[in-house]
Parts: structure tokens; C-alpha cells; sequence
């Protein structure tokens, strides 16, 4: 039985195409990343818009009256709930995160009643309607190194 050697011309090509073959997985795998970002991120502008829809139309079952764009500063829904803050972020390192979309009136951190710790959420209160629904778009963004959520704060149910 023979072995065949493979000259080193041949090899050279095997290795050429080897590498063609890698250089070209690797460029597909980096295409989709963007690919897969650029959906997220359309995906969360989506969501942004569809929370600020269910906003407008619990508005509107409750009793709110229609909206007109002179009337933003009338209606008091300016209350959005953060989730997932970082338990040592003070209302001052929060308020200023949230300061860029308008002027806030009140930010509370709730701290658990028997050990005084921060309970990983907190509330945002801004004057106007309209400068809540800009903050809406930090609803995924990161802060004190945790991505955190945004939503417009509900009221808790009575017991």
C-alpha cells in the first residue's frame, strides 16, 4: 500500500482555502452580530412606542379625557416606575441619569422597613407628560453598570 504525500504546492492551497473558508465564517458571524444589534435595537424602540400607546389608552379608559398637545402639562401620568437599580444608587445619581428629558419634580428609592437597604427599584415623577414619555427611551439602557427597565408607574391595588 502507497501513501500519497501531498506536495507542498498542494498543501499550500489546502491551507489557502482553509483560511478563505475561516475568514469567511468569521466575516458572516460578524455580520449577523450587527445584524442581530440593529434588530434589538429596533425591537426596543418598538417597545418604547408600544408602552407609550397602552399609556395613552389607559388614559383614555380612565377617564382622562382626550389629549391635546396643550394639554400634556393638565394631565398628572408623569410617574415612571425604574426597575433593577443598583442597590447602592442614591435619588440624586438617579435623578441626574433622568435629568437630560426635562425637569423632574420627586425621585424615591424605596428601602426595605426592617433593614434600611435599597429595594432594587425606585420612582421618578417629572412635570410633564411629554418629558416622561422622552425618559421612556432609557428603558434598557445601563446605569451604575445594571440595564435597567423603564415603565410608566401603576397604581397598587387596594387590598
Amino acid at each position: 500500500m502507497e501513501t500519497q504525500i501531498l506536495s507542498s504546492a498542494d498543501f499550500n492551497w489546502l491551507i489557502f482555502g482553509f483560511s478563505g473558508a475561516i475568514a469567511l465564517l468569521m466575516w458572516l458571524a460578524y455580520r449577523n452580530t450587527a445584524m442581530m444589534k440593529q434588530l434589538q435595537q429596533k425591537l426596543t424602540n418598538l417597545n418604547i412606542e408600544i408602552k407609550k400607546i397602552n399609556h395613552n389608552l389607559s388614559l383614555l379608559q380612565n377617564g382622562a379625557g382626550s389629549m391635546r398637545e396643550n394639554d400634556e402639562e393638565d394631565i398628572d401620568e408623569t410617574k415612571l416606575y425604574i426597575g433593577n437599580i443598583d442597590y447602592a444608587a442614591s435619588e440624586t445619581e438617579l435623578a441626574a441619569h433622568f435629568a437630560k428629558f426635562g425637569q423632574i419634580e420627586t425621585v424615591n428609592i424605596p428601602v426595605d422597613r426592617y433593614t434600611g437597604k435599597a429595594r432594587g427599584f425606585g420612582f421618578i415623577t417629572f412635570k410633564k407628560v411629554s418629558d416622561a414619555m422622552k425618559a421612556m427611551n432609557l428603558d434598557g439602557s445601563e446605569f451604575k453598570g445594571r440595564q435597567i427597565q423603564v415603565n410608566f408607574a401603576r397604581e397598587r391595588a387596594s387590598a
